[in-house]
Order: structure tokens, then sequence, then C-alpha cells
């Protein structure tokens, strides 16, 4: 007889959904379709070399430290300079406020784990990072999405929201933002919206969830101050992340918070994973100690910022009149939005593969059903050439729509 695994697998299973992201993996590795789609690094932006030379070097001199298992919070040398980086942010932050985890993805993991209950409304963005969101409903939250305008969440909504679930014997006690160059949106949650948040998360006794993996990569301005460093009552908890300024693939990213908070997380962690990457860890010590991690991330934000201003320039001059699209001052994405009487992003989204371009629809960001009518483009990946190619098929096909459209109207 054989086994009926749907019987064997734990209650916690029905809350765990795929991500439609994950979905086009497979598309990026077909060569003649142009994808928008993953939020990916620019595979020709990655330090070859350094990496090279660094990783012979530690093998060698740093066998003990990379080769071998480490600490379940941590590299001390790696917290101590991830500590050091956050008190120039303005943070007050030490080593014993950090766990290394792999990625911000499994801080992600770990937070919904300690501090999320099955059925419990969670505040977040709308629309909010897919990743975030299947993170908090693995363990049973319910996201509630907090509407944006172009300085961040609205803090008369959230309130709104707040009240309505409290009224309902179900009051939050977690907001989850990605504030910089938010995924999907690109929007930079302002410092004046910044302050208001804090101010509600006090008077509600709401703990913040701050995730920052876009951050360091700035093409205009200056980024506000992180709610880490503004927060006066240890009520906010901090992801950061290698993977978007270095490597992916080496799975470095850090959890900071109060002591009380980190000392459960490396709990969580130690049945997880035992501990994070030491070799990943001590590339990142290395590469960072002689300077040389911020020099990359100056070049990366010069190459991306032209690979976002190609696509900007694409959109204008391509796309119909009536598309609407934001200019993120820094990150990996541009959220555009289609008017209501063209077919939803998802159905465009299947247009547009018969085209060989893909991107990402709206719906997986929405936590209430929206997002039928935007979509998010990453601009991180494809080169430029096949930025501007990717963006005039798509106009053209946007472009037929619009004519088709036209026509209805004028009963032909």
């Amino acid at each position: 007889m054989s086994v009926k695994w749907d019987n064997y697998f734990s209650e916690r299973t029905r809350h765990i959904t795929g991500s439609q992201i994950r979905q086009f993996f497979s598309l990026t590795e077909r060569p003649e379709v142009i994808s928008f789609a993953g939020g990916f690094p620019g595979n020709d932006f990655f330090p070859r070399e350094h990496i090279a030379r660094a990783l012979a070097e530690l093998a060698v001199d740093k066998s003990g430290q990379a080769l071998q298992y480490g600490p379940t919070e941590g590299s001390y040398d790696l917290r101590e300079l991830v500590a050091e980086k956050m008190r120039r942010e303005g943070a007050a932050c030490q080593a014993d406020n950090l766990v290394i985890t792999d990625g911000s993805q499994q801080g992600l993991d770990l937070l919904s784990r300690i501090l999320v209950n099955p059925d419990q409304p969670v505040l977040v963005e709308e629309p909010a990072y897919i990743g975030g969101m299947s993170a908090l409903k693995s363990y049973g939250g319910i996201p509630k999405g907090i509407e944006m305008d172009s300085d961040g969440p609205i803090p008369g909504k959230m309130e709104e929201i707040i009240f309505k679930l409290n009224k309902q014997g179900q009051s939050p006690k977690v907001f989850y933002t990605v504030p910089n160059f938010q995924n999907p949106t690109g929007l930079t949650t302002s410092l004046k919206r910044r302050y208001e948040i804090l101010d509600i998360a006090s008077r509600y006794n709401l703990v913040i969830l701050e995730d920052n993996p876009y951050g360091p990569l700035c093409y205009e301005g200056e980024v506000p101050p992180s709610y880490f460093s503004l927060d006066r009552e240890e009520r906010v908890i901090y992801l950061g992340s290698y993977s978007k300024v270095l490597l992916p693939g080496i799975r470095i990213g850090w959890l900071a918070g109060p002591k009380p908070l980190i000392d459960k997380a490396t709990l969580a962690k130690q049945t997880a994973d035992l501990c994070s990457s030491s070799l990943g860890q001590q590339l990142v010590c290395f590469l960072s100690r002689n300077g040389y991690l911020d020099r990359h991330i100056v070049r990366l934000s010069e190459l991306y910022r032209e690979k976002r201003n190609a696509m900007v320039e694409a959109m204008k001059q391509y796309f119909p009149a009536g598309i609407k699209f934001n200019i993120p001052s820094g990150g990996f994405f541009i959220w555009v939005s289609f008017p209501e009487y063209y077919p939803t992003s998802r159905e465009l989204l299947e247009l547009s593969l018969k085209r060989n371009v893909a991107f990402v629809h709206g719906e997986g960001f929405s936590s209430s059903g929206g997002g039928r009518y935007s979509a998010r483009f990453s601009f991180s990946q494809p080169d430029i050439e096949d930025i501007s190619r990717g963006i005039k098929a798509l106009g053209e096909l946007l472009h037929e729509i619009e004519s088709s459209s036209s026509l209805k109207a004028a009963g032909h």
C-alpha cells in the first residue's frame, strides 16, 4: 500500500505556499526570454577575481575559522564589523545585538517563528514583499495591508486597520516593512513618515520588522535614517543582507535587535542550521576590512543607475501614455500601473511571454486581492540592450491593446 503523504503533513504546512516569483526562474534559463521578473543582482557585476583571491587566501590562512563550524549567532568578527557599520549609521548596536543569518529570508523565517501565532493578524505594506508575507503566513500569520502613497505607509490607514482589528479582539503586535526602495514598488518611506509610524507603534505597542536589503544601492539623494536608528524604545528589529551588494550565493545576512530577541532567535536558529556558512562570513570580513566592499557598492550603484535609467527611458519612449510608473531612487524595481480597461496584469503576462518578455504580475504582492492592474519590473539583471529590446516588445503589445480598446469603444 502506497503512502498517502497528505495524511502525514503537519497542520502548519497548510499555510506554506509557493512564490510566483520563483516560478519564473525556469524562464530566466531560456535564452530567448528577456526577464524582468527576478530581483537578482546582475551576473556580470560579481567581483570574481577579488573573490577568487580572497577564497584562496582564506583557505590557507584562515582555514580554522573559514572551513569549520562556527557559533550559531555568527562569527564575532563579522558581528562586530556589522555593529560598527550600524553605529556609523546612527544605531545603538553592539555585537551582542546581532545574529548572522542565511540571508535576510532566514531572518524573516526566524522572526515569524518566534513572534507570530497562528491566525494572528500581522500588519504589512500594501503591496508587500512576497517573501516576507510567505514567511509570516507559513506560521499562521494573516497579513493585513496598509495602503501606501509616495511617502510610504499611510498613518491614517494604519490606525484605521489597527482600530478595526482591536474591536474584533485581534490586536496586531507586528508591522513588517521594507522602507528603502521597497520591493515591489521601489518607494522609500520619508523621514517624517518614519517618525509617524514609530509614534503609532509606540501608542499601540507594535514591534516593527525593518527589512533593508536595498538601502546601500542609492542612485539619488540620501536614504533616511533607519527605523532601528530612530527607535528609542527597543521595538524595532532590523534585517540586513549582503545578497544584493556582494553575492547572493554566500547567503549571509543579519538580524539586529534587543538582546532578549536575539537570544530567542539564536535558539531558533540552532534547530534550523546550527550556524551560517563560516566561509561566507570570513569572505565578507576579508572584503570589508580592506575597504573593497564599500568601493564595490559605489561601483554597483553607478552600474545599476545606468540600468534604471535605460528602463525608465524605454518606458517613456515605448509605453502608451496612460500607463503609469515610478522612478525609484535606488534598489532594483519599477512598479507599473495599467489602466483598468486593459487585461489584468496576469493576462498581460501571458501575452507578454508569447513575445519572450517576462515580468511579475501584481496580485501576489497584495494581501487583500489587489494588484490586478499592476506589475513589478526589475532592471537589475538584463543588460541595457535587452532592457530596451524587452520594453520595446512589450510596448508594441500594449499599443495593440490600446488600438483594440479604441476600436471597441468606437463600436467597430
